[in-house]
């Protein structure tokens, strides 16, 4: 599995505050988060799957050292829900990832602020440094197979 440019400073500054993992669509943000968690004993919870939105609602997932909250965004009063749990559970220690695709730092509904709780770091598609590209031919076919280029770079 590529070592992603985030998975160090993520891990860092969950031992401060929360972590909201912004980014574009595909770029790998759930799988980053899930490969934290098997480095550390945790749970993870996505707001699109049944149950783990009723879990997520009624705040009856195991507290272990770890969750991940993919998509949490889409809950209409996310930050007080979230504030609590950080507020909440500030002894245990436990370490709180959030994902998601939209702008996590930005906030369209009113609601408590998060300030000072979190880091936020956006996510990029795989860069020529994490893919170990040599040539000028392999940054090409990168260009070509991507899906991000729109016109000819080279």
């Amino acid at each position: 599995m590529i070592q992603r440019y985030l998975e160090s400073q993520i891990a860092q500054d969950l031992q401060e505050k929360m972590v909201f993992v912004g980014g574009p669509r595909q770029v790998g943000k759930t799988v980053l988060a899930k490969k934290l968690l098997k480095k550390m004993e945790g749970s993870y919870f996505n707001w699109d799957i049944d149950e783990d939105r009723s879990k997520i609602l009624e705040k009856t997932f195991p507290r272990k050292n770890m969750i991940v909250l993919d998509e949490i965004h889409k809950f209409r009063r996310w930050r007080n829900w979230l504030k609590g749990l950080y507020d909440g559970s500030r002894e245990e220690h436990l370490q709180i990832l959030v994902t998601g695709s939209a702008r996590l730092d930005l906030y369209r509904f009113g609601g408590d602020s998060l300030q000072g709780r979190y880091h936020y770091l956006r996510l990029y598609p795989l860069s020529v440094s994490e893919l170990k590209l040599k040539s000028l031919t392999d940054l090409k076919a990168l260009l070509m197979l991507s899906g991000f280029e729109s016109t000819p770079l080279l």
